[in-house]
């Protein structure tokens, strides 16, 4: 895939050969073993792991990085080097914070969305963030009833002051 920058659409990732280790750590007795006691996994299906794919499926997976990758190629022949490296450095600091302030909206990240040109954009876990999962008819009214910590409020807490 990298061999091509201006690639628009995702090639096929699927293989044809699989080693059984591929899809787990090999046992330390017989390295051409899968170790399922170790992994946790119970018994390892390979036909499972290659056969109910769809050929379209690994292109539909990797369509964002390409995306990307075609995006940062056209930045740095147009800007230069400098403007690719600058953005993926950016988008890696905004992506190892762990700070999400409850105003904002607690687990989106904005700063994420806006670096990779997606604010304006919809997708589908915008709206399902999990969030209802974890809302119980115990703590549903109690929920409501909270309006969410102000910026000042959430540091003091995550700090202890």
């Amino acid at each position: 895939m990298s061999s091509n920058p201006l690639r628009i659409i995702p090639g096929e990732a699927h293989s044809s050969r699989v080693s059984v280790t591929a899809f787990g750590e090999p046992a330390p007795s017989a390295p051409g073993l899968h170790d399922t006691l170790r992994s946790g996994e119970g018994p390892l299906s390979v036909a499972s792991k290659i056969n109910d794919r769809h050929p379209l499926e690994s292109r539909v997976q990797n369509w964002d990085a390409t995306q990307r990758e075609h995006q940062l190629e056209a930045y740095r022949r147009i800007f230069g080097a400098a403007d690719p490296i600058k953005r993926e450095m950016e988008l890696k600091l905004v992506q190892d914070t762990d700070f999400r302030p409850a105003v904002l909206g607690g687990s989106s990240n904005v700063h994420r969305d806006i670096l990779l040109n997606k604010e304006t954009s919809i997708d589908w876990e915008d709206i399902y963030s999990g969030k209802f999962a974890q809302t119980t008819c115990s703590n549903i009214s109690a929920a409501s009833d909270r309006p969410p910590m102000d910026f000042h409020t959430e540091m003091e807490k995550r700090f202890g002051i």
